[in-house]
């Protein structure tokens, strides 16, 4: 995400490198499910960054650093920080106007993204990263630029500290490596299999080794140095082949990785991370035909504007694209996003982030801020415009940070209960969310037929089961929640375990307290995944440990990218097992945006009713089987 600097000899191959970085992590917030493993876009960013920094704070010659800390942050600051304010101010301001829904949380994101803290407050401020509701926050893309300043700041002091004590720039690098490698068994560590990889995954410590990979690969291959001078033909070969077969990986990584894999978090990433030191080690050298490749001047010119693009992509996406959309794409919106990221891109270049680069921010604010009235009439239409409006958005943006304007709250998660227990020899407990229903608005099974009389819906239906039950048991996270109370008017002998947030993982330990639930004459519907992927050996568990009994295993409708992850993994278990019966309920849902709320993850009336009958029919076909 660094721009080129006048420190060092501009490459422009690397604008290539970017260009594909950040095009990669666009389409994995695109969601277009050939681009999985897009979010190692960022990873490439990180090793570049570190790279580059470190290559411009090194000297040409000689072991000594001598650099001016206060002109490296002043211009660290002019680069970033300006684009950065901006697009921020003007996504809040966006909310304010538009998405009232979404203020509250945003104050949060965008206080931390101000001071570049966001990836911590993501950690411990916010709900995690799968258990969040709604559009994601439109801020969210900023952890990674909050750590990349983090280390702007922290790393030129350390790198003076530390040559001053080791002295050498061999040795003081082996020493950089070392701490790569800590980080890296930090992350793998800290990684629990089917949990919320928040921790490591927004964690400065736990991504420390891409940027030190970078700084690393400054050390060993100093790019003020390179040169085509006594390189045989051999080493040409040798650093073309290596170079092509890294990028080849890089490639390959983008289209089949994804985040939901262990050995990413165990090693995987950092090899991918040393990889793109390689490649961009490759790309840097003036005999590389990948780097002469990579110079497109298509590519380099997306790569000259990748700031500006990863800054307004996510925000863009995120405010533009309706709930119910989120993990399956329609193309026009995308086309038409698109088009709409790189002008906006474009604009925040030109008018912002090279401006106040190469000027500085008391010529630039001088240039376009400053009103000297007597020169008032001959400012053009637009410049007038802006000098009305600019003063009215600040003001704006403030009251809105202050609070002074309130926000619309829909279906937020305080609306629910942290968990649900219903079983039909104890007391009934309806969740928040049903309590303001009456028993009519809730209604009874709906009935296929759609010229069903009014009359007949208001009566109750019996349940038409001929071969019940003992008893049934349904497990499920705030899904379950919403459907808890219809399952319990349904099936008066169901027990009902919902949590909202719940995961596979945190479902296997409520086995030992439902054994007696694993027998024949006995059901179980588990509806999980809503909140993310799982293991294969936690589903396995789970489900082996019900073998006894008929399982209903319900798939999921979430506008979240672990959907068709978590629904192949569960349709593949119910060709495995011959005790399960796959509930479809992502089909039935696809393409009925009613049936949610505007989280597009808890259910309306109409949603609950839709899922209640389809796991009524499910149990009764299976019962006149039997």
């Amino acid at each position: 995400m660094l721009g080129k600097s006048l420190n060092h000899r501009y490459i422009p191959g690397l604008d290539g490198i970017r260009a594909l970085a950040v095009l990669a992590v666009i389409a994995y917030h695109f969601n277009f499910r050939w681009a999985s493993g897009g979010f190692l876009g960022v990873d490439i960013f990180f090793v570049l960054s570190g790279y580059l920094i470190t290559s411009t704070i090194l000297p040409m010659q000689g072991e000594q650093i001598t650099i001016n800390l206060r002109k490296f942050w002043i211009g660290r600051f002019r680069r970033l920080v300006p684009a950065a304010y901006v697009m921020i101010m003007t996504t809040f301001v966006w909310v304010m106007l538009f998405h009232k829904e979404l203020l509250n949380t945003l104050r949060g994101d965008a206080l931390s993204s101000i001071f570049y803290s966001s990836n911590w407050w993501f950690i411990y401020h916010k709900l995690s990263y799968f258990d969040s509701f709604g559009s994601p926050s439109p801020l969210k893309n900023l952890w990674s630029l909050a750590i990349e300043e983090q280390f702007y700041v922290i790393w030129p002091i350390v790198l003076i500290i530390g040559l001053s004590i080791v002295k050498k720039q061999s040795k003081f690098s082996n020493i950089i490596f070392i701490g790569a490698i800590c980080s890296a068994i930090l992350m793998a560590i800290l990684f629990q299999p089917g949990a919320d990889p928040s921790r490591i995954y927004f964690g400065t410590d736990t991504r420390s080794f891409e940027l030190l990979i970078g700084c690393w690969l400054a050390f060993v291959w100093p790019m003020k140095r390179l040169s085509t001078k006594k390189l045989s033909t051999k080493h040409v070969y040798e650093l073309n082949s290596i170079g092509v077969i890294t990028f080849i990986i890089f490639i390959v990584s983008i289209l089949f990785v994804d985040e939901y894999q262990a050995f990413l978090y165990r090693g995987g990433m950092f090899l991918f991370c040393m990889n793109a030191a390689l490649l961009i080690a490759c790309v840097c050298h003036p005999a590389s035909f990948l780097g002469k490749l990579l110079s497109w001047k298509p590519l380099c010119w997306i790569g000259s504007r990748s700031y500006g693009i990863y800054l307004w992509h996510y925000p863009i996406i995120v405010l533009s694209t309706p709930v119910h959309e989120i993990g399956n794409p329609v193309y026009w919106r995308v086309a038409l996003q698109l088009v709409f990221i790189l002008i906006v891109a474009e604009l925040s270049y030109r008018f912002i982030e090279m401006p106040i680069r190469k000027q500085g921010f008391r010529t630039y604010f001088r240039q376009y801020l400053v009103i000297n009235p007597s020169k008032w009439h001959n400012f053009s239409i637009a410049r007038k415009i802006a000098t009305a409006i600019i003063p009215l958005f600040i003001l704006v943006f403030f009251t809105g940070m202050t609070g002074v304007v309130g926000e619309a709250q829909h279906d937020s998660k305080e609306n629910y209960p942290t968990n649900i227990k219903i079983n039909g020899e104890e007391h009934s407990i309806k969740d928040s969310a049903q309590q303001n229903k009456t028993d009519e608005e809730v209604g009874p099974s709906v009935e296929k037929n759609d010229d069903t009389s009014q009359t007949e819906q208001d009566e109750p239906i019996e349940n038409p089961i001929k071969k019940p039950y003992k008893e049934l048991l349904a497990i499920g996270d705030s899904v379950m929640i919403d459907i808890a109370t219809r399952l319990h008017t349904l099936y008066p002998n169901i027990t009902i375990d919902g949590k909202i947030g719940r995961q596979v993982s945190q479902a296997v330990k409520l086995v030992p307290s439902y054994t007696r639930f694993n027998q024949q004459e006995k059901a179980v519907i588990i509806q999980l995944g809503t909140n993310g992927y799982f293991t294969n050996d936690q589903i396995d568990t789970l489900l082996g440990a019900f073998s006894q009994a008929q399982i209903y295993l319900v798939n999921t409708r979430v506008p979240r990218p672990w959907e068709t992850k978590v629904n192949n993994a569960l349709a593949t278990k119910a060709h495995e097992y011959n005790n399960i019966t796959l509930i479809d309920w992502h089909s039935t849902a696809l393409n009925h945006p009613e049936y949610f709320a505007p989280d597009g993850v808890h259910l309306e009336p109409k949603g609950v009713e839709a899922l209640c009958n389809l796991i009524q029919q499910a149990i009764d076909a299976h019962q006149k089987e039997v």
